[in-house]
Parts: structure tokens; C-alpha cells; sequence
């Protein structure tokens, strides 16, 4: 008898739905066996956050991939960053994170690579294994999968800790939020072992998330971190999402700094210590990254929003790192995984190099006023592009890396559709806060006319 498998659970670049509604325990069974079925390898690594549904669904999981005669090393509670660190360390034929990332609680899923952290996504393996898992027309094997368990926490630690020179660390004070998530368990590892002072919030991992999602982009959810770096008189302060693959810094004052400024400052310190390199930063990003690697003597590639995609580019062109305004970074030394621990540790370095407070470093860098991420509910985003990009056609400079980028002297705008939601997504730089203003306006003024509605979520 079939399973009932709920087709909208695969997305672009992995599985996910709330649970028990959307995913369960069946659910992950026949995930693992479909998974199992596509790859063909003779052993799969697997590994599962904090939330409350992910022990439950290793084991309905590892079920499914041992019922298809194939071996799994159970690499316990982990990170996202862990689990592509291992997949690049060890070698495995394929890996497997259970986690939802920055979803709530009643969220949970799945990420897969293949060997050499290779992703799988809606336009490559995703789509296959969703056929599986909905046909399950799976062949019957005549051994049972066996289970072993490794600990890799040690050497994912050693490995992050090499990214730096501890000795050149000053004494600074950082506020680190885990959020109750996976970010926890590496930092607490670090806790001793480098000469900052770090004041630990929330590192025990918590599916309830009982003081805040897991999802630094929203205000609310770091406002005790800007309290604490306040009251402790904190040089910076450091917030993860769930699974610890994004990564976000506060300044001296409590103030958020964006991903973009984060993405200039990371650039600019790999330079100074590795020297001329390819460095990749994505649509949306804003001018002060591209100038600030031609600065300090790198080459700036524009690439699409998007890990699968930015991982690929970056093995194209040997590129040292990467950056995503959504608080996503690179590293080639990490096997092209993004990681917000090895992102922190060199943020620490970067600062300790520095004679002056963070919040005055990034008023310097910070020169172009941005307008944030702003979304507006639309069921047909490539009309709407389509008929923007004609009502923009006298820009000095337009391209469709990642939906739709429109140039001119003092001001940029990007325009790309949602991969998950039927959202447009709209993002503005400007040369001052005015003409920002009158911009975002007009955009909006634009958008409204050809049927788009304002997201206020």
C-alpha cells in the first residue's frame, strides 16, 4: 500500500513542511528510501537538529535507507555547517541534515549533498527523488542496511579554528545569541579556547525556541542580544538562525549591520591575508562589496541569489568566498560550505586587527542607503518583471542574473520572484537617503499599478 506523500513538501533547494500535518514519520521512511533508490551509494551520513520531530524522524528515516540495503553513519545532533563540513572532510558518498533552518517549531525537512558537498535541488536531484517518493516503486533488497555512529565535533572545531591565528586575538567582548539553535554547540567549544570574552546566550539547544525564533532578520528576535551588548558594553555581538549556516553581526551600539557591509568586511580581510583572489557576491548585495574587493586587489563575480548555485560558481572559478546578503558566507578552505562559525571567528580576527570600535569601521564602509527586502504579494511575477524591465528600458545598465536588475547613476534596484512564495521581492541602493526615499516610492507606486500587493509580514 502507498504512502500519502504531499508533493509541496519539495522545494528549490530542499524538503520541508510542518509536521505531522505536511511530513511525518511515513513520510521520512519513504523519503529514505526514494533518497537511497536515486543515489546509488553504498553508504549515506545523516544528521538532525534540536527540533522536537527530528530524533523521531532519523530513525523513521535511516529505516527507509537501510530497508534499501544501504549502510548510514548516524552523525548525531548537528549543524548545517557541520553537516557540510563532513560531507567535504570524510568523504561520504552523500549526506543527509534533518532541520528546518529558521522555520518555527512545527517545521522540520531535510538538506542533501552529494559527495564533495554537492547539493541537490530543484533543478538537479530534488525532482527525481520526488518521483520516487510518489510512485514508490522501490526494488526490494536482500540485505538490511547497517548503522554506525561516528563524533566529528572535535575535528569540526580543529578545522574552523584553523581559518584564523588565535595568538593575534584580542581580549574583545562578543555577545554571541544561539538562539536556542545549533550555533550553540560549536561556540560553547570555543568557549576557553581563544582570548575573547564571549558572553553565551541561549547555546543549549531547544526545539521550543522558548525566547525567540531562530531568525535573526526579524527585529524582534534580536532584542535581547541588543540588550545585553548594551549592558555589558560589548565590542560586537554575534546571532545564527536555526541550523547555524547563517550568520549576522551587531555592532558596538547594538546596531544590526547588514549582510551586505558583513559581506565587504569578510572580503576584505581574506585579501589582506590570502592576497589577490576571485571573490563572489550575490545580485543583490549592494556596490560597496564589488568596490571593496577591487580595493583591496580581488576580482568581484556577480552571481544569482541561491547556495547551489553559488557553491557551483565558486568551484568554476576557484573564488576564495562568497557572500549573500541574506547572511550566508563561502569559504573555499571549507569546501565551498557556508559556515557561521568560521565567519565569526574571522569577523574576531578582522576586529582585533583594528584600532577603532565596529560601529565606527562600519559608518565608514556603510555608505549607500539600502531599503531592506520588500515584498509584495503577486500570482504572476514574470508579467509584472516583464512589463518593469520595458518600463525601465533608458537604464544605463540592465541584466537577469537573478530576476531583474536595473542600473542608473544614483540609484540600483533588484526585482526577482520568490522561489517559494508567490512574492515579488524588491531590493533598492541609492547614493543618498532622498532619493532612496523617492524611489522606493515610485517603485511601489509601479508595482501597485500593475496588480502587485504590499506583504506586510
Amino acid at each position: 500500500m502507498k504512502i500519502p506523500i504531499n508533493a509541496s513538501i519539495f522545494h528549490d533547494y530542499d524538503i520541508r513542511g510542518i509536521y505531522p500535518k505536511e511530513i511525518n514519520e511515513d513520510t521520512f521512511f519513504t523519503l529514505g528510501r526514494a533518497v537511497a533508490a536515486y543515489l546509488q551509494v553504498p553508504e549515506i551520513a545523516v544528521g538532525f537538529d534540536a527540533r522536537l520531530s527530528s530524533l523521531s524522524l532519523f530513525k523513521a528515516l535511516t529505516q527507509g535507507i537501510r530497508k534499501q540495503g544501504v549502510d548510514v553513519i548516524n552523525l548525531g545532533q548537528i549543524s548545517t555547517e557541520i553537516h557540510y563540513f563532513a560531507s567535504g572532510f570524510y568523504k561520504f558518498p552523500a549526506n543527509i541534515i534533518i532541520s528546518a533552518s529558521h522555520n518555527p517549531p512545527e517545521y522540520n525537512g531535510m538538506k542533501i549533498v552529494k559527495k564533495g558537498v554537492v547539493p541537490l535541488h530543484g533543478e538537479y536531484g530534488l525532482p527525481e527523488i520526488k518521483k520516487l517518493a510518489l510512485e514508490q516503486n522501490f526494488y526490494t533488497s536482500h540485505r538490511q542496511g547497517k548503522i554506525r555512529k561516528i563524533d566529528i565535533l572535535d575535528q569540526w572545531i580543529k578545522h574552523a579554528l584553523s581559518f584564523i591565528d588565535i595568538k593575534k586575538l584580542r581580549p574583545l567582548k562578543v555577545v554571541i545569541d544561539a538562539g536556542n539553535g545549533m550555533a550553540g554547540i560549536s561556540w560553547k567549544k570555543i568557549l576557553g579556547v581563544v582570548p575573547c570574552k564571549i558572553i553565551p546566550l541561549y547555546f543549549k539547544p531547544d526545539g521550543c525556541f522558548p525566547h525567540h525564533l531562530p531568525d535573526p532578520l526579524n527585529e524582534e528576535n534580536i532584542k535581547d542580544l541588543q540588550a545585553k551588548i548594551l549592558l555589558e558594553k560589548a565590542d560586537l555581538g554575534f546571532a545564527m538562525d536555526g541550523d547555524a549556516d547563517r550568520f549576522f553581526v551587531l555592532d558596538d551600539t547594538g546596531k544590526f549591520v547588514s549582510g551586505t557591509v558583513t559581506s565587504a568586511i569578510l572580503s576584505l580581510w581574506l585579501l589582506k591575508k590570502y592576497g589577490p583572489s576571485v571573490i563572489l557576491y550575490n545580485a543583490v548585495c549592494g556596490r560597496i562589496v564589488p568596490e571593496t574587493i577591487k580595493k583591496f586587489g580581488g576580482t568581484p563575480i556577480r552571481v544569482r541569489v541561491g547556495h547551489s548555485f553559488i557553491k557551483e560558481y565558486m568551484k568554476k572559478n576557484n573564488a576564495l568566498f562568497a557572500g549573500e546578503h541574506s547572511g550566508h558566507f563561502y569559504f573555499r578552505e571549507n569546501f565551498y560550505g557556508d559556515s557561521s562559525l568560521i565567519a565569526g571567528l574571522l569577523f574576531l580576527e578582522f576586529l582585533s586587527n583594528e584600532r577603532k570600535s565596529l560601529s565606527e569601521i562600519v559608518a565608514k564602509i556603510d555608505k549607500y542607503p539600502q531599503s531592506g527586502e520588500i515584498n509584495f504579494k503577486t500570482n504572476d511575477a514574470k508579467t509584472i518583471i516583464s512589463a518593469i524591465k520595458k518600463k525601465f528600458s533608458n537604464a544605463e545598465k540592465i541584466d537577469e542574473i537573478d530576476g531583474l536588475s536595473v542600473f542608473y547613476n544614483d540609484y540600483w534596484f533588484n526585482l526577482r520572484p520568490s522561489k517559494t512564495e508567490p512574492l515579488l521581492r524588491l531590493n533598492l541602493e541609492a547614493d543618498t537617503k532622498e532619493i532612496l526615499r523617492d524611489k522606493i516610492k515610485m517603485l511601489e507606486g509601479e508595482l501597485f499599478e500593475l496588480g502587485a500587493v504590499k506583504n506586510h509580514k
